[in-house]
């Protein structure tokens, strides 16, 4: 005489075809919905050599290369007139497969007595191994005299990618600064890559025989052709002296 009768092992027989086809559905769905594995889960997957590091596929940051933080190299304010200032700094990323879409800062000026009189906050983009300019101008502090800036970073949020160098030269730099009626430098820069460029920031940076930033300014080039060459002019409002040289950083927008 069978243990089961004929009915119970067809009911049993439906259950296990019914927790059968849920199963598949919720696999199924857990799948599908799944996140995709990247370089910041903190998990062992892809082709990943280790946790978020190594692998030829993923291509995630070298297991015996931490991810470092951002380098500031010099935070610097400069007074364009009255009771105006601008604010700039110089940064490195060290990470050389790590970039970033958004970057917030702010720079902080502060009084002689610590008094904080001035803020501005904006964001930006960051490419892997680059060194980079940021630049704030005409920041209002009033009648109030800043003695120092402070450069605050939120936490970065990094994601996979290689370095993106411009074939760009710069053919010629024109330091006319002395003249306090217009002070300008001029960059003639040439595209020598078989592509055009389009939004190109162009950063300029004035030092002195020993370093010493003595001015900063930035602008946008909307488009360079192949082959082009373009001038491009930076002015101040007022004569800066003491300048031996300066440095042109070129970085394109996302």
């Amino acid at each position: 005489m069978p243990i089961f009768s004929w009915g119970l092992r067809r009911q049993l027989w439906v259950f296990v075809l019914f927790a059968a086809v849920i199963f598949l559905i919720v696999g199924g769905l857990i799948y599908y919905f799944r996140p995709e594995p990247t370089c910041f889960d903190n998990r062992k997957n892809q082709d990943e050599e280790g946790i978020d590091c190594g692998g030829a596929e993923a291509r995630c940051a070298s297991c015996s290369e931490q991810i470092h933080d951002l380098t500031i190299l010099w935070t610097r304010f400069f007074q364009t007139r009255q009771g105006v200032y601008d604010a700039a700094a110089l940064l490195e990323n060290s990470n050389q497969f790590l970039k970033t879409g958004k970057f917030v800062y702010a720079f902080k000026l502060y009084d002689e007595n610590g008094v904080l009189i001035a803020v501005r906050e904006n964001s930006t983009f960051i490419w892997s191994g680059e060194k980079f300019l940021i630049f704030e101008p005409n920041i209002l502090a009033e009648n109030r005299v800043p003695k120092r800036v402070l450069l605050e970073m939120r936490e970065v949020a990094w994601e996979a990618g290689e370095a993106r160098p411009l074939k760009i030269d710069i053919l010629q730099r024109d330091i006319l600064l002395q003249d306090s009626s217009s002070p300008r430098l001029g960059v003639r820069i040439k595209n020598q890559e078989n592509q055009i460029y389009k939004n190109i920031e162009i950063g300029a940076i004035l030092l002195s025989q020993e370093g010493e930033v003595l001015g900063v300014s930035k602008t946008l080039l909307n488009r360079l052709d192949i082959g082009e060459e373009k001038n491009m002019v930076f002015t101040w409002p007022q004569a800066i002296s003491g300048v031996l040289r300066a440095d042109i950083l070129l970085r394109q927008t996302p």
